[in-house]
């Protein structure tokens, strides 16, 4: 009855998301070590918890839903001695065969206990699942989820992003303990995760099963480790200032003004079968990205008033930096990662949770705001997740899961002169000259900010220029997800359903400046709040939802928030015979992104009263099946062929979608392209793979992938109507694609001899005819059609991979001074990215800009050659990690050192689009270009500042392309690792 009633509480706690927990099995014989006879119902148990299993009449077992992590694994049967093997790794998705051989009581012999090798093949798998496991990382000289994310096969990253088998980035999907954590809005992980938290890494390149979506590009997903049986604590801190921050030199090398400590503890909690698991890390950085930057000194220069500002007037301060360090930036951040878990068999119950708080001061432009760090704007993010996974065991092979999951992130950019958690009146002080004044800042005009000055063409913040507007976000869901497993002989079957209800919320502003100024002259505006939120929509940039114009959170009405939502359901079987296993599924998928449908495209009807569009209807539900099918064939215990077909489905990214009312449209037309009922994008893909054991050491796969995306968003002309108030106007349509293929291998050694390695190499092509949604932007402001050539794709590369050796000695081996000592080296390199050779002049770019090329605007760029036929040159990397662990009772202290980029390698990731090389723009070099811009801003005293500016540090390529040319300098960084 107990029983009973607990089944009811777990499936009453299901609303229903696309959380789907994640769990492995363990599987094998029994049998008698003299006559190989099958030992019917012998006892099989996972050490350290209740699971287990009894054999059947073929003495084979399944114990179902381990949690990740690595175990012991014990079997008894009357009449035959125990046997235990330890160290068996258990792996998300993934079965582990591990077979025992029992010799007879009469037999003396000591304990049993076996230490089982990690397996080099996963013979269960039917598609590519790379698993970075902790002990892989930990010695690794790179530190960071996403640093190690980047080294597997079919992964790039670029600027942050991670691009899978050519893929855009927001095609990735985010798993964390089973949970959605996509940044469902954009792109990439809401959820941030510490390395001594993660028990493994499972990147799923594509090709997964019916139970995952959400993604069409590939899943990664993280597990959290688990509480021990034993009580273990450990604080960790590592740093690269060795008192040389800011701009001394130690070693030939900067420090950037690292720290981070962690501190852990695990153990059971209350009573054995309760065990916890917590991890905080507090990161800091003064310089959040390092850079090649060299130092210049031009001493006070005088403004030429072009900005409005005083002619001779001499800067605050003299025009100098200094090498090394970026002044006034820093990122400053909190995470807790933790779990715990219940084992009361049959009922078995984990949580887990994350919370991340973080501060980052922003200056992308620092020459620019040299005299003005005091108005630079701070960028808050917050995040919480939370998951409560319970699962009831119906019987042994057979159980029920629900999982209730909460997620919500908030970011805040604000000016920080005014406080934190600002209202809609601080942010009118932001143009305030009153206000200003108490700063010290010499403001133009009661709502005027002061101008910049110009240097001989180069244009400085002046201290108290306004710099930034205001951005406040929440994105948060609430959901669930309901499961049922069973294993009837050689079938898992798995059905299930999930379901997630999003709740949106947005409000950014710009022109405060513009909007104070019309409150002050014309003050009767501001009388009655209708009036006064039709001046704001009016008077400046804003887009809001979920927030009114003041700033308040609404929860209905034309800014109401936005209630995206994604149900699904899935059935599959995953049968494993000793020589093939068939993974086959289908999956049904709703989707509902709330937004707006025009009813007439091509004559859309706007009322000027409410500012608001007529003539609208909600946007579409999508609904899609997928079916997936994967096949595995262990030919022998060493051989293993696998093959993979799906269809798989994904939303949009919501940015594109999601926009409120004044943003997306006013009197005059649409501010911004639209996204029109945009549908999912859906993706098609076949894989092959093989893999080999070549000895008992070493193994390697390599596999093979073909896929087809379309529906990807692109930006096009919605023609109007004759008679239309409104313009031909931009919109987001699902008119791009995809197609990409390749092939992936991967080479690992065990450790043996002290010696352990892994090689991972993707050759891959990815073609399509638009890099990102805005691609064609400039091409159809200038009337032309919309770009249709199918040429190689910026963020494609074709060859990337990495190479890495660990060294180490054991406790106990080498003698008193090698012994615990490791070395690791990690290679990684690349064959670079596409571009277009191009000219064409200066258009409307000031001075300072040099004519540098946009990525993202060719309305004045002329291509030189076909599009992304060339690339920018390969480069390689070299990090290293020397350690060593002192071992005194139950203490153990590792110090290390990490040095990262070892030879000082400046790699080039990007290049000028004039010239393809990184050094010189072709500027300068071109009379025809520059030399009217040196004429007329001083002659050799422009040159100067150019160079120091632009090609020295790249201003003109930050500002206009959003990203520098080089990777980061060489970093030496110190740490230690004290473990209870």
């Amino acid at each position: 009855m107990t029983q009973r009633y607990c089944l009811v509480f777990l499936l009453l706690l299901f609303p229903s998301s696309m959380a789907i927990a994640q769990s492995g099995k363990v599987s094998g014989r029994v049998i008698d070590r003299e006559t190989g006879e099958p030992l019917i119902g012998a006892s099989v148990s996972i050490l350290g918890t209740t699971l287990g299993a009894a054999t059947d009449v073929d003495g084979r077992y399944n114990i179902l839903q381990i949690t990740p992590g690595t175990y012991d694994v014990k079997t008894s049967f009357v009449g035959y001695q125990d046997v235990t093997i330890s160290g068996i790794r258990v792996a998300a998705g993934l079965t582990q065969d591990v077979d025992f051989s029992l010799p007879g009581e009469d037999i003396e012999v000591e304990p049993i206990i076996i230490i089982a090798q990690r397996p080099l093949i996963e013979k269960s798998a039917t598609n590519v699942k790379r698993i970075i496991r902790a002990e892989d990382f930990e010695d690794l000289p790179v530190r960071g989820t996403s640093a190690y994310i980047s080294l597997v096969p079919g992964v790039v990253q670029q600027y942050g992003e991670f691009y899978i088998r050519g893929s855009r980035s927001d095609e990735v999907g985010y798993l964390v303990e089973g949970a959605n954590t996509r940044n469902i809005h954009g792109a990439g992980n809401l959820v941030t995760t510490i390395p001594e938290a993660v028990e493994e890494i499972l990147v799923e390149t594509g090709g997964y099963a019916a139970e995952f979506g959400g993604a069409t590009a590939g899943i990664i997903q993280q597990n959290l480790k688990t509480g021990g049986s034993n009580y273990s604590a450990f604080v960790q801190y590592e740093t690269d200032d060795f008192g040389n921050y800011p701009h001394d030199e130690f070693l030939g090398n900067f420090s950037y003004g690292y720290r981070n400590a962690v501190l852990g503890l695990s153990g059971p909690l209350v009573a054995d079968n309760i065990k916890f698991n917590i991890v905080g890390e507090n990161s800091f950085i003064r310089d959040y990205e390092q850079i090649f930057w060299t130092g210049a000194n031009f001493g006070f220069l005088e403004d030429t008033g072009f900005f409005s500002g005083l002619a001779g007037d001499t800067s605050v301060a003299p025009v100098r930096w200094e090498d090394g360090n970026v002044p006034a930036r820093f990122d400053n951040r909190y995470t807790v990662n933790g779990t715990v878990s219940f084992d009361y068999n049959p009922l078995l119950v984990r949580f887990a949770s994350s919370y991340t708080s973080s501060r980052r001061l922003i200056n992308d432009l620092p020459i620019r705001n040299l005299f003005n760090a005091a108005r630079l704007p701070y960028d808050d993010n917050t995040s919480f997740f939370g998951n409560i996974k319970g699962t009831y065991f119906i019987d042994p092979l057979k159980f029920v899961e629900v999982n209730v999951n909460y997620l919500t992130s908030s970011r805040e950019l604000y000016d920080p002169n005014f406080g934190d958690d600002q209202s809609f009146s601080d942010l009118l002080l932001y143009a305030d000259s009153a206000k200003g004044a108490e700063f010290g800042w010499q403001f133009v005009g009661p709502s005027e900010p002061p101008n910049r000055y110009l240097f001989f063409g180069f244009p400085f913040n002046r201290p108290g220029a306004l710099v930034t507007g205001y951005e406040r976000n929440k994105r948060s869901y609430i959901g669930g997800s309901a499961s049922f497993t069973g294993q009837w002989g050689r079938h898992e079957v798995k059905a299930g359903t999930g379901y997630e209800r999003w709740t949106m919320r947005l409000y950014s502003i710009g022109g405060l400046a513009g909007l104070l100024s019309t409150l002050r002259t014309q003050p009767n505006l501001a009388f009655g709040s209708d009036l006064l939120a039709r001046v704001i929509r009016n008077a400046s940039n804003i887009n809001n939802y979920g927030y009114d114009e003041f700033l308040r959170e609404l929860d209905s009405g034309p800014d109401g928030p936005k209630h995206p939502w994604f149900l699904s359901f899935y059935l599959q079987d995953k049968i494993e015979f000793d020589d093939l296993v068939i993974n086959a599924g289908l999956r049904l998928d709703r989707m509902f992104m709330d937004s707006w449908r025009i009813l007439d495209p091509s004559n859309p009807v706007f009322n000027p009263d409410d500012q608001q569009l007529l003539g609208i209807v909600e946007g579409t539900t999508w609904t899609f099946l997928q079916p997936r099918l994967g096949l595995s064939f262990p030919v022998t215990d060493r051989t293993v062929f696998h093959l993979q077909y799906g269809k798989f489905v994904q939303a949009p990214e919501l940015n594109r979608v999601l926009q409120g009312r004044q943003s997306a449209y006013d009197e005059q037309g649409f501010n911004s392209p639209i996204g029109n009922d945009l549908a999912p994008v859906r993706t098609t893909q076949y894989e092959i793979g093989f893999t080999q054991q070549i000895s008992e050491f070493t193994s390697f796969d390599i596999t093979g992938f073909y896929k087809n995306i379309k529906g990807q968003i692109q930006q096009e002309v919605q023609e109007t109507v004759a008679g239309s108030p409104l313009s031909p106007y931009f919109v987001y349509v699902n008119s791009d694609f995809t197609t990409t293929f390749g092939a992936e291998l991967q080479l690992r050694i065990r450790r043996t001899n002290r010696v352990q390695a892994q090689v991972n190499y993707t050759l891959s092509s990815a073609k399509g005819i638009n890099n990102f949604p805005r691609s064609s932007a400039g091409a159809i402001q200038l009337g032309d059609e919309a770009p249709s050539l199918v040429s190689p794709l910026r963020y494609d590369q074709r060859h990337r991979g990495s190479v890495w050796l660990d060294y180490r000695f054991a406790q106990g081996d080498g003698g008193p001074i090698l012994q615990g000592m490791g070395l690791n080296l990690l290679f990684s390199f690349n064959s670079g990215r596409h571009f277009t050779l191009s000219g064409g002049g200066l258009g409307q770019q000031r001075a300072d800009g040099g004519g540098i090329l946009n990525d993202g605007d060719p309305r004045n760029r002329v291509p030189l050659e076909p599009i992304n036929s060339s690339t920018t040159p390969g480069v390689g990397t070299l990090d290293l990690r020397l350690d060593k662990t002192f071992v005194i009772s139950s203490y153990a202290l590792n110090i290390y050192v990490k040095v990262l980029n070892v030879f000082d390698a400046k790699s080039v990731i990007d290049v000028y689009l004039r010239t393809g090389n990184a050094f010189d723009d072709g500027y300068l070099t071109n009379p025809e270009l520059s030399e009217q811009n040196i004429e007329a801003n001083g002659g050799q005293r422009y040159i100067d500042l150019y160079r120091a500016i632009n090609l020295e540090n790249r201003q003109h390529q930050r500002e206009r392309n959003g990203n520098d040319l080089f990777g980061s300098p060489r970093q030496i960084i110190l740490g230690a690792r004290f473990e209870i």
